[in-house]
């Protein structure tokens, strides 16, 4: 059996990684970056059957940062987001039982287009994807808690629409991202945390992940109402999260409504 040392060079690989792009990018993210900050309060949808083979229901809280840095001489705009979330969920019989947390980075690069005549805004690119989270269930008492840990490529865009309502302009605004490959920890139904990292017990914890693993989405449409360098942005935020692996499956559907500030 191979020793958990593979698991744990994938947590700091990828964490260090991760890191490292996005302070590469942060580094250019001066004053005249666009800047994000947003909350949102959600429906959530999970179903974990390492835990369970309940679906959970509750609801999901979460902070949003971005920043988006783009040249006057240039056309490559550079994003980063933090996307960071909590969740309480539960079945029928046992409310408020499962308790998740996670934290989404993304950075990466876009290529944009400007349509003056019609006022769209276009950009197209990649991003990679770094998630880190888990989950615990307060009614299990074999196996409570679920490690989610995570990297991938995402190509994405965003269209924008500047139009006015009488005097007031404003910005309407959607973007998504979808990750198509990547790395994924993921133990095997009944396979226990102390089996793998304390004995070693390596049994492939580290997965691939595509499109035919598991579909998954991040996606947000914006209105935001500018009032002169600064906008008051609301809207939709939504982010479709599943993965097979293992002989195990995992979702989480989040659908919810955010308000923030643009600036």
């Amino acid at each position: 059996m191979r020793s958990d040392q593979e698991c744990t060079t994938l947590v700091k690989g990828v964490g260090c990684v991760s890191l490292a792009l996005a302070l590469v990018l942060f580094a250019g993210l001066t004053a005249s970056a666009q800047r994000l900050v947003a909350v949102s309060v959600a429906r959530t949808d999970i179903l974990d059957t390492y835990l369970s083979q309940e679906t959970f229901r509750g609801t999901e809280v979460s902070f949003i940062g971005q920043a988006i840095r783009q040249r006057d001489s240039s056309r490559v705009s550079r994003e980063l987001t933090h996307h960071a979330w909590v969740s309480l969920a539960g079945t029928r019989g046992n409310a408020h039982s499962l308790l998740t947390g996670s934290y989404n980075l993304r950075f990466g690069w876009h290529y944009n287009w400007a349509y003056p005549a019609q006022r769209l805004h276009l950009r197209v690119g990649a991003v990679g994807d770094f998630l880190l989270g888990g989950a615990y269930d307060t009614r299990n008492s074999n196996n409570p808690a679920q490690l989610r840990l995570s990297f991938a490529a995402d190509p994405s865009a965003a269209l924008s629409w500047d139009f006015s309502l009488g005097h007031r302009p404003l910005t309407l605004t959607y973007a998504a991202a979808v990750p198509v490959v990547g790395l994924a920890f993921s133990p095997h139904y009944g396979q226990s945390y102390y089996e793998v990292f304390a004995r070693g017990n390596y049994d492939h914890n580290v997965v691939v992940t595509s499109l035919f693993s598991g579909p998954q989405l991040h996606q947000m449409l914006t209105l935001d109402v500018h009032f002169r360098r600064t906008a008051f942005t609301v809207g939709y935020v939504g982010d479709i999260l599943q993965m097979k692996a293992n002989g195990l499956k995992y979702h989480q559907y989040s659908h919810g409504i955010m308000v923030g500030w643009k600036y």
